[in-house]
């Protein structure tokens, strides 16, 4: 009697798929993990990919959103202070404007202007993680200095005017930054500037005749610096909503994807069954072969 060497090649080679494929259940039901690679399901790894893609896009999104949420909330409490400090300073200034005080009078509430100017420069400063919040792109650069030289001193802004945004997956853009010239010393609003004014008004002992327009003025500049402040409240606000539905889009295809490539263990469980079953009869089939000699002999 002679073995076909083809049928015992066959026979061999159908062991070691069987083998392979036990192997591969077997690796699936212990990871639960049933795409590992394009030959797996060619259409569910390519869905699985752009999955990824989409987690990934929305979790840098999510971490960005964090980081510049906590820098616009420093902002707005920045902006909160300076508020607090122009209302003081024009209680001070308008107490000085009554024509009641003395000159000693006047002079100390120039100091107290004075105490006040340089609070708002230096929170027109604040910096954030070692970036300026208020220099607009120039991050690394203070954005205001005082040339108290003449009188009344005069303020430089050192930043520029270019305005940052974020981008949120769905498309939309939010303003992440107001450069400080369009906060401390636009025109019309130069809050800085009519505070110099305004210590000048008095530092010589006598009320300047310039003192009513430049408390005017300065009451100007509060209100603007209240309406710049509301635009970052309004960025902090879409942030937060973007930041909220980013995370929840990000759990949904996280979700998404453990449906896609989630190993069906009872079908798995199944599979392996019938793998093992099939192994045992090719091996129990070759070795009755290979029992009657070799499995290349010739009987």
């Amino acid at each position: 009697m002679r073995v076909d060497p083809q049928f015992i090649f066959n026979t061999v080679s159908a062991l070691d798929n069987t083998t392979a494929n036990e192997q591969t259940i077997t690796n699936e039901i212990s990871t639960g993990v049933s795409v590992n690679q394009p030959g797996d399901n060619p259409t569910a790894f390519s869905q699985n990919v752009s999955l990824s893609s989409q987690i990934s896009a929305d979790d840098t999104f999510t971490q960005t959103a964090s980081s510049t949420e906590g820098m616009l909330q420093v902002a707005d409490s920045t902006l909160g202070s300076v508020v607090s400090q122009l209302t003081e300073a024009i209680s001070v200034a308008t107490q000085g404007s009554n024509g009641t005080l003395n000159s000693s009078n006047l002079k100390a509430i120039a100091t107290q202007l004075t105490g006040i100017r340089d609070e708002v420069v230096s929170l027109a400063n604040t910096s954030y993680l070692g970036n300026y919040l208020f220099s607009g792109s120039q991050g690394s650069t203070a954005p205001f200095t005082i040339d108290t030289s003449t009188s009344p001193a005069s303020v430089t802004y050192n930043g520029d005017d270019v305005t940052s945004s974020v981008v949120t997956p769905n498309g939309q853009s939010i303003q992440t930054n107001v450069p400080g010239d369009q906060i401390f010393t636009a025109t019309g609003a130069n809050v800085i500037g009519t505070l110099n004014a305004l210590i000048a008004d008095f530092s010589s002992g006598t009320v300047s005749s310039t003192a009513t327009s430049d408390l005017t003025s300065l009451n100007t500049a509060l209100n603007y610096v209240s309406q710049q402040r509301t635009t970052i409240d309004n960025s902090i606000t879409a942030l937060t909503a973007a930041s909220t539905d980013t995370s929840s889009e990000e759990e949904q295809l996280k979700s998404a994807q453990d449906t896609l490539i989630q190993t069906n263990t009872a079908t798995a469980a199944t599979e392996l069954s019938a793998a093992e079953t099939q192994q045992s009869a090719l091996t129990s089939l070759i070795t009755a072969i290979d029992g009657q000699g070799t499995l290349f002999a010739q009987i």
